[in-house]
């Protein structure tokens, strides 16, 4: 589900510039009709102003038309036309000689010569015939001066401009509250919109008292309503399914049926030379406890252990406790060597001291060993078993592993080794890409035979770092980058990089995983803004793959990012979607693009039918919001089957198509070399 935000003209700009349009118009128009009027009037007025003059002042001079009392004609004229109210005056005889004529300065004070010119005035002569006697003596002619209708016209323009301005703002001002109790009703739909769009379901508290708006907001508070019921209804069907299958009852840790779905998974996307650490907690006493003092003891005994153990593990990010039955607990750690060591001697160290008379086998012991992805679980567990019946084992000679030849010379390292080792491969850049698609599918038809089309969704990109031309171990060098804050600068590396790919599309669509430390960073997230706009026609079309414990470290920083990113165009992911066996109430408000589940459900899917409710309530809950369900680790056609009956919308795995080297383009596809399979 997309949703064009914040795009296009607004509602309110529209009625805004219509309202202030009309009114405008209108205020000009109204201007314009009333000073025409009476520039009509002033002309009508001087026309009858000359000839009035003209009229009367002829009678006037009748009796003095002969040669001998002329002057005496002139005179009163003269007298007449002084006033000032005329511009020309013109005294002829029957033969059109001119006798006299007067004219005055047409120089206009106080009125703008550009409003004469818009409105000129056009006062016409007007004559009059005088009598000499029973003879005609001649014509009088007179015209009306401008000045004072000039003035008169534009003392009139301004009290009429005043009087439609304020007309026109009164008119303005209620129009905009007419407008505002129409369109702050529809805005507040368009934000819950909006917010429904992002995941995050709000309700519009004012209800207007509009009949329409009212009807359209009421639905829309329904509609809103019937969304998160049935958010929370499958959410809450979700919850209580992984509750039942893979949480722990007593401790809320992940049971065994989490561990081996979570270690195979992550077991199959290490590198071959990556090593990681497996433990083993194991309380010895709870028999004797539940025994002696009863179950709830007993209870409070494994809660203790448990919280202990929680919390010193937060140290190690993406750290993981189980409580696999009774008294035994496995732990993972992506990392090996002396902080391994020292934390493993320091949980056993904890146990000593909370040795007492009540716990006859101790309280509890600790033991760890390192593997690879050659190694198998039963194997490791074996060892394991093997290491707790040694005397002292998980700490003799300060070490915690039973085969000290697993330890090469790059996982002993300490955290001030590691921190070197990010500075150098971060001056160095020397840095490869490895990459698998996610494959699309569109139903062709509803029909459960039908053929389904597939196309890439994406790419996600696998970085290899190297070092001394050796492949650094990705799982040790994260795992120490985020315990030496030093995981933005490989962030960092990692989107310079790509950059300057030449191998890579601009059409492409491509994901890389953002860690812990770059999702939550102010500073990354401003040095991200910057990075995007100034390498903006560079780069392809972006996807960051974050980890959901990650999100889960800080929802409101990780909104933070999210918007800011989803801002600048790129996409998001939920990666390992599931792994924290949390509630998925916290996707409220998260605006995701995809949600791709843990690796544990889809491994081996076929022989763990129940893994497939999950994900049908997660791609429920998915879809609910918009968001597309993405799944990895698809290895077989029975998975891939069952992943197409579930609805998920894309597809990732070996069976889909290997990890492959970064290395050409596809000249079919315009994108990365990408040989998929499709069978």
């Amino acid at each position: 589900m997309s949703v064009a935000i914040k795009t296009g003209i607004s509602l309110r700009t529209l009625l805004y510039s219509l309202v202030i349009g009309i009114a405008l118009v209108n205020f000009l128009g109204a201007s314009w009709v009333s000073v025409e009027a009476t520039r009509s009037y002033l002309n009508d007025q001087m026309k009858s102003h000359a000839q009035d003059a003209a009229t009367s002042v002829g009678l006037s001079i009748s009796p003095y038309m002969d040669e001998e009392n002329l002057m005496i004609a002139e005179t009163m004229i003269v007298a007449i036309f002084d006033s000032g109210y005329y511009q020309k005056v013109t005294l002829t005889d029957v033969d059109d000689k001119i006798i006299m004529s007067r004219e005055n300065n047409k120089v206009i004070d106080g009125v703008p010569s550009w409003f004469i010119k818009i409105f000129e005035l056009t006062p016409p002569i007007m004559s009059s015939e005088v009598n000499n006697g029973w003879n005609l003596g001649g014509t009088l002619s007179f015209q009306s001066h401008v000045g004072l209708s000039y003035i008169k016209l534009w003392q009139r323009a301004i009290n009429n401009f005043l009087s439609s301005l304020l007309i026109a703002l009164i008119s303005c001002f209620a129009a905009h509250y007419i407008l505002r109790s129409v369109l702050n009703p529809l805005a507040q739909v368009e934000a819950q919109a909006i917010a429904v769009s992002r995941k995050s379901f709000t309700f519009i508290s004012k209800i207007p008292k509009t009949r329409e708006l009212k009807t359209v907001i009421n639905a829309m508070n329904t509609m809103v309503s019937n969304i998160q019921a049935s958010f929370d209804l499958v959410s809450t069907q979700a919850n209580k399914l992984t509750n039942e299958l893979y949480i722990d009852d007593l401790t809320q840790l992940g049971n065994r049926r989490a561990f081996q779905g979570q270690f195979k998974a992550a077991n199959n996307e290490i590198q071959p030379d990556d090593f990681t650490t497996l433990g083993l907690v194991q309380l010895h006493s709870l028999q004797s406890i539940n025994t002696e003092l009863g179950y709830k003891a007993g209870d409070d005994y494994v809660r203790q252990a448990a919280q202990l153990l929680t919390e010193q593990l937060n140290s190690f990010s993406g750290a993981k406790v189980y409580r696999v039955n009774g008294g035994s607990f496995f732990f993972t750690i992506n990392s090996v060597g002396e902080d391994v060591i020292k934390f493993c001697q320091h949980i056993n160290n904890e146990f000593s001291v909370l040795n007492s008379q009540y716990y006859e086998e101790g309280f509890g012991k600790l033991v760890a060993i390192t593997y690879n992805s050659s190694e198998a679980l039963s194997d490791l567990l074996a060892k394991l078993d093997t290491l707790l019946t040694q005397e002292n084992s998980a700490t003799s000679l300060g070490q915690v592993y039973n085969d000290k030849s697993n330890i090469t010379a790059q996982t002993a390292h300490g955290l001030h080794q590691w921190s070197n080792i990010i500075d150098e491969l971060v001056q160095s850049k020397h840095i490869e890409f490895t990459f698998q698609p996610v494959i699309s599918r569109t139903d062709d038809s509803t029909d459960s035979d039908s053929t389904e089309s597939e196309d890439v969704l994406y790419y996600e990109l696998f970085s290899q770092f190297l070092n001394n031309d050796e492949v650094v171990a990705n799982n040790q060098l994260y795992a120490m980058a985020e315990r030496t804050k030093k995981s933005q600068e490989l962030d960092k590396l990692v989107l310079n990089k790509l950059a300057t790919l030449t191998t890579l599309s601009l059409e492409c669509k491509v994901a890389i995983n953002l860690t812990h430390q770059s999702l939550h960073s102010s500073e990354f997230r401003h040095w991200l803004v910057s990075f995007i706009k100034q390498h903006k026609t560079k780069l392809p079309r972006l996807v960051f793959e974050i980890n959901e414990e990650a999100i889960l470290a800080g929802i409101d920083s990780s909104i933070d990012f999210i918007q800011s990113v989803k801002s600048l165009g790129i996409e998001v992911c939920i990666d390992r979607f599931g792994s924290s066996f949390t509630s998925f109430k916290y996707l409220k408000g998260l605006d995701v693009d995809y949600l791709k589940i843990d690796g544990a459900y889809i491994h081996e899917l076929e022989l763990n039918l129940e893994n497939k409710h999950f994900i049908q309530a997660v791609t429920l809950i998915g879809h609910g919001l918009g968001v597309k369900i993405l799944t990895s680790h698809v290895d077989s056609s029975a998975t891939k089957l069952l992943l197409l009956e579930a609805h998920c919308d894309g597809l990732q795995g070996n069976y889909i198509q290997k990890t492959l080297p970064l290395q050409r383009k596809d000249t079919e596809r315009g994108c990365i070399y990408s040989p998929i399979k499709l069978s």
